[in-house]
């Protein structure tokens, strides 16, 4: 299995490398594990967003904050990121008959060991008023600090995270707005950031290292690579999938 650490700047074309990695682990059972820290704001859409009454006035919400709206390569509500949060995708092959609460429990495990291995009591669970609500939400002392969402397709399965680091006042008042278009409720003290629980100037680097440590564990032949040519040219042409008009 294989680690990339890379990310784009266009942040389409970011969760197009994430496809060609689902795509390339269906059709080639080519396993990998995405770590990576997002280098421009995004808003990333899910596919019940994407197809409601609200999808454009959620791009028109993004754009005006000087983000990005994506549609997003895994299920979950709208979610909004920057280089204050790092991310993590798994890309497996899968025969369909998988548990999917399965990958969910690795990637969850993975990331709950790596955030006590650093001091951090979390566990999981949904809290009312959190972004982007789910059951497999990591919690922290100060609120959600990860999400996790997957896509199942023929052959293959993607399980990602998203961890907040950092939460500056621009992505919390995106996030506010776009809990207020789509009538979620909202509560301050719901909304985590992991950067003021650790004791660590370098934050990002030291998860990325521990979450990498954590994973290997679980899949010992985990080894790190550049990202092979062929996989960013898949993600030039499917681009187009994750771009909003």
């Amino acid at each position: 299995m294989e680690l990339h650490t890379e990310a784009e700047a266009d942040a389409a074309l970011d969760v197009a490398i994430s496809h060609a990695l689902l795509d390339r682990a269906a059709r080639e059972g080519v396993g990998a594990l995405r770590i990576w820290r997002p280098v421009r704001g995004a808003l990333s859409l899910g596919r019940m967003d994407l197809r409601g009454p609200r999808a454009q006035a959620l791009a028109q919400l993004a754009r005006e904050a000087g983000v990005e709206p994506v549609a997003r390569l895994a299920g979950g509500r709208a979610a909004a990121l920057d280089p204050g949060c790092l991310c993590v995708g798994l890309a497996e092959r899968s025969a369909g008959l998988r548990d999917p609460g399965d990958r969910y429990r690795l990637v969850a495990g993975a990331i709950v060991d790596a955030l006590r291995a650093l001091g951090v009591a979390c566990d999981l669970g949904e809290a009312d008023g959190e972004w982007c609500p789910g059951a497999w939400s990591v919690q922290g002392p100060a609120g959600k600090l990860a999400g996790l969402a997957q896509r199942v397709i023929s052959g293959g399965a993607w399980c990602e995270a998203l961890i907040v680091i950092e939460r500056p006042p621009a992505l919390r008042a995106l996030t506010e707005r776009v809990h207020a278009l789509l009538e979620i409720p909202w509560r301050a003290d719901a909304q985590g950031e992991l950067g003021p629980l650790l004791d660590d100037p370098q934050p990002v680097d030291g998860l990325r290292t521990e979450l990498a440590q954590r994973f290997a564990r679980r899949r010992p032949a985990l080894r790190a690579a550049p990202l092979p040519a062929g996989v960013r040219e898949a993600a030039l042409r499917l681009r187009p999938d994750h771009q909003l008009p």
